[in-house]
């Protein structure tokens, strides 16, 4: 009998799927998809911004003492453009000569509004600078006015404006005649200003000169109008010598001649646009400030509302002083930043949005490129200050001897 041997079935083996990760599954995906989806994307982001290690990379922060430019740097656009080249500015604020004179030791830059307070530095420290000296911004100083003030000197034949401007925001001033009637002691009333009661003198309100750039450079205009269109130098100095005695003895005379024009006002401590903006037009009818800081706001209500202020105007001075914002870079570590702010074309962008004009050709006393920017954004260019003659500036000394004579200061 033959016994068969049980048959042996082959063992089988199941393979089973390797189960998803569980971030690739169903549950998980409809749960947490979306969010994860955003997270890539802003990373994707981040990459082609070149700001992925921005929170790695050690920033830099640097010290600045400045005057009314310091309106560029507390700009939220300006801080976010510099954080991206790892550049934080912390400003301290106060006059452009006050700048220039004091202590600059704790500070990695200065930025001032023109060119008399940054040769003050440059002489006290010619030997000790961080860098290149730069003009990034111009900026002409302006007197900013309200429209039944600008219409009364418009019909006194003091300003003028084109022929066939409806209502135009600028004007151009006879500063000659505007002299004339400050010195008779016209006032407001007497000019015959319609719809406004104001016994006040007709006069422009400034910074005090002891402190400020605007101020010094608006004493300079009544100076060399003062000294018949003249620039109160009277015995050269020979080639890089101090100004002679006659030269100081002469600022000084004629700083007392035009004192009254500018004492008479009361000097106010601090920069005049905000209470151009914000306060009662009676008060301070005329103040002298740059041209940025009319125009930025302009700008800004012309974004917001559709149309600019029609209330709020300018006069530009028939002789006009183009004056030239100086960064004086007084560390190495500051040289980055004189070199973004002149050079980069997003900050050179923001700037314009901000009112400067921005890389004027030497010798030009306007920005082509800031009065283009004006034309795209729908806002009236100021063409009457394109055939502005530019009033010369007198030498530092001859200009200190003035300031102090005017001013009382040290």
């Amino acid at each position: 009998m033959t016994t068969e041997s049980p048959t042996l079935e082959e063992p089988h083996l199941t393979v089973r799927p390797r189960p998803s990760a569980f971030f690739l599954r169903r549950r998980f995906l409809r749960s947490f998809g979306p969010v994860l989806g955003a997270a890539i994307a802003g990373l994707v982001t981040l990459l082609l911004s070149g700001n992925v290690l921005v929170p790695f990379e050690r920033t830099l922060e640097l010290a600045g003492k400045m005057g009314s430019k310091a309106d560029f740097f507390a700009d939220a656009q300006v801080q976010e453009l510099l954080m991206r080249h790892h550049i934080r500015v912390h400003v301290t604020r106060t006059g452009s000569r006050d700048t220039a004179i004091h202590d600059l030791d704790k500070y990695d830059f200065a930025f001032l509004s023109g060119e008399p307070a940054a040769g003050l530095i440059r002489r006290a420290r010619a030997d000790k600078l961080g860098g290149t000296v730069r003009q990034p911004f111009t900026s002409p100083i302006v007197l900013a006015t309200y429209r039944p003030y600008a219409e009364a000197l418009l019909r006194k034949g003091i300003a003028s404006v084109p022929q066939g401007t409806g209502e135009p925001l600028y004007y151009t001033l006879d500063t000659e005649k505007f002299v004339q009637a400050m010195k008779a002691g016209v006032t407001w009333n007497s000019l015959g200003t319609e719809g406004v009661n104001n016994s006040n003198l007709v006069l422009a309100q400034t910074s005090n000169v002891c402190d400020s750039n605007s101020g010094a450079t608006y004493l300079t205009l009544i100076a060399y109008l003062e000294n018949g269109r003249q620039v109160p130098l009277v015995d050269p100095a020979p080639p890089g010598g101090p100004a002679g005695p006659a030269t100081l003895r002469h600022a000084h005379d004629l700083a007392n001649r035009v004192k009254p024009l500018l004492n008479r006002q009361g000097f106010a401590s601090a920069d005049l646009s905000e209470s151009y903006w914000n306060l009662a037009e009676g008060d301070k009818p005329i103040v002298v400030i740059y041209e940025h800081q009319y125009l930025e706001q302009q700008l800004r209500i012309k974004a917001a509302t559709g149309r600019p202020d029609p209330d709020h105007v300018l006069l530009y001075p028939k002789d006009n002083i183009l004056t030239k914002p100086q960064f004086v870079p007084l560390r190495p570590q500051a040289e980055r930043l004189g070199e973004l702010i002149t050079f980069d074309p997003d900050l050179q962008r923001r700037a314009m949005e901000l009112g400067f004009g921005v890389a004027t050709p030497a010798g030009s006393n306007k920005s082509g490129r800031l009065y283009g920017f004006l034309a795209e954004q729908g806002l009236p260019t100021p063409q009457q200050a394109d055939i502005d003659s530019t009033t010369p500036l007198p030498a530092n000394p001859v200009l200190e001897e003035m300031i102090k004579t005017v001013g009382d200061c040290p």
